[in-house]
């Protein structure tokens, strides 16, 4: 299929992104999608819209980004549903500031869950969410981070999850999932040229989770100093969208003081 680039006006919850650039628009196919038997009118299959977004915390490293999790868990997709509608009005048209925007929920399966936290136990079957489609059902991903695919298996990096639900966890950041290529070969979601994915270059699948397994074992002296990583965001910024301009290619991306909120939404 000739893909169809072009530029438009798109809006995302504030909390869902701490700033962002121009969106950039391929075609898909659209129609009616199906997960679990549920058919889903109306949501594209695959993403469209690549939301470009300035992460509050960059990472030096895997291994710094591994210490500033709760736990990270290597495990594999077996469900995509939609998730949770955010926002003010769901009725409203793309690009109008009140137009909401929907959640997907990831099912995983969990098979090797590392932490250096003996005390942190995550469930078998877990959820995460990722972004998304907006108020027309058109898909949007955020930055590098594409959309997870049922039987691919990855390393998930998480994050402290606001849930008092175990099975609700959250990704740390967009440069906190690894897909497992079935080579064993690693692709990060982090942007290629970043410290995370130059510290996995050459790394596979089995080196990765070695390390993961010694986490408890190395001396706390010896482990990357953990990220200093911002505060929640405050519940009246949850339903507040932002605007991705089309036309300036140099726009705020934020203020860079931590105060930004997260780039995936929530888990509640």
């Amino acid at each position: 299929m000739e893909s169809d680039f072009h530029m438009r006006d798109f809006y995302l919850p504030k909390w869902g992104i701490w700033a962002a650039s121009a969106a950039t628009v391929v075609a898909v196919t659209t129609g009616a999608v199906v997960w679990n038997g549920t058919e889903t009118n109306g949501l594209d299959t695959e993403p469209e819209v690549i939301s470009h977004a300035l992460e509050s915390v960059e990472f030096e490293s895997f291994a710094q980004m591994a210490v500033t999790s709760t736990a990270v868990v290597r495990a594999t997709v077996t469900e995509v549903n939609p998730g949770r509608i955010v926002g003010g009005d769901e009725t409203a048209e793309p690009g109008e500031e009140s137009a909401a925007t929907q959640a997907r929920d990831v099912t995983l399966k969990v098979t090797q869950t590392f932490s250096i936290d003996d005390s942190v136990e995550i469930p078998e079957l877990i959820i995460v969410e990722e972004w998304g489609w907006d108020a027309d059902g058109d898909g949007f991903q955020v930055n590098n981070y594409t959309w997870s695919e049922v039987g691919e298996e990855y390393f998930f990096f998480l994050g402290d999850s606001d849930s008092s639900d175990p099975i609700r966890q959250n990704v740390i950041s967009t440069e906190g999932r690894i897909h497992i290529n079935e080579n064993g070969s690693l692709s990060p979601s982090a942007e290629e040229g970043s410290a995370v994915a130059d510290s996995i270059d050459n790394l596979d699948d089995s080196i990765m989770s070695e390390y993961m397994t010694q986490l408890n074992d190395i001396s706390p002296e010896d482990l990357p100093t953990p990220a200093d990583m911002p505060e929640e965001a405050s519940p009246g910024d949850a339903d507040t969208p932002i605007q991705i301009p089309s036309d300036d290619p140099s726009p705020d991306l934020g203020t860079g003081d931590g105060s930004e909120p997260t780039p995936y939404p929530s888990a509640t």
